[in-house]
């Protein structure tokens, strides 16, 4: 009876994380370069279950898992549909890579999120994020109103090229962290993204790429899985209550 106590507790939590995702990927369907995140569940505590014949045990029947638990978070970097804003300091990625945005807390870090817009020193930012790195490391000041972005990342400032995006890939084998919605921070670093992968595409925004629909069947099934592991919890609690004030008082 503890065993399945604790089965359904562990079920609680791994469900409530996983209605966590899905909520912050719900309330993330009009960030810019956000990527859709799911928990990834793992089962533990698995033993084996044996046929007891004579007092003696048998044959397996096999191993059964008692517990799941929220072991990594994946995230789904497939291409969001791109939005066309007009707006020149809005850009885009079709294809790989990412824009490199330099931050006090964090240092550099990767975003598809190219909603940027200049400081009072008019170097070019994205807003909540930090400083746009060039392809040379350095922070980007655009001092003519005349800007256009290529499909290449070059920046041009009335028709001459003053700098060049910086847009990067992951190391190879590294796993993300997530520093802020739509943000990630790779400890092996990144590199830059080969010039074929990859276009740019000024006047643009990247939609975060959240399947509303499956999003929200998810929700309901997390839902469901979670009110089921709850009235579990309550039936046993119900039977210890049973066991400590009947059972113990028979004489």
């Amino acid at each position: 009876m503890i065993r399945g106590f604790y089965a359904a507790a562990a079920g609680m939590l791994s469900g409530q994380r996983k209605i966590d995702g899905v909520s912050n990927n719900l309330a993330n369907v009009s960030t810019a370069g956000y990527k859709a995140q799911a928990t990834i569940e793992s089962a533990c505590d698995s033993r084996r279950t044996f046929r007891l014949e004579g007092g003696q045990m048998a044959d397996s029947l096999g191993s059964s898992t008692f517990r799941t638990a929220n072991t990594d978070t994946h995230i789904d970097f497939s291409q969001g549909s791109i939005v066309r804003t007009e707006r020149a300091l809005d850009a885009s990625i079709r294809g790989e890579g990412f824009f490199v945005v330099r931050t006090d807390a964090h240092g550099d870090v990767l975003t598809r999120n190219g909603g940027m817009a200049l400081d009072e020193k008019r170097v070019l930012i994205v807003p909540g994020v930090g400083k746009v790195l060039s392809d040379s490391g350095r922070e980007i000041t655009v001092k003519s109103s005349d800007f256009a972005i290529g499909k290449d990342g070059k920046i041009y400032e009335d028709g001459k090229e003053t700098a060049r995006l910086y847009i990067a890939v992951p190391g190879d084998g590294d796993q993300p962290e997530t520093v802020a919605e739509g943000v990630y921070k790779y400890d092996g670093g990144y590199k830059k993204a080969g010039e074929t992968v990859y276009t740019v595409e000024q006047g643009s925004l990247e939609s975060s790429n959240v399947n509303v629909a499956q999003e929200l069947s998810r929700l309901i099934s997390g839902q469901g899985h979670f009110q089921s592991c709850a009235q579990i919890l309550r039936i046993y609690d119900r039977i210890n209550e049973i066991s400590v004030n009947r059972i113990g008082s028979l004489d």
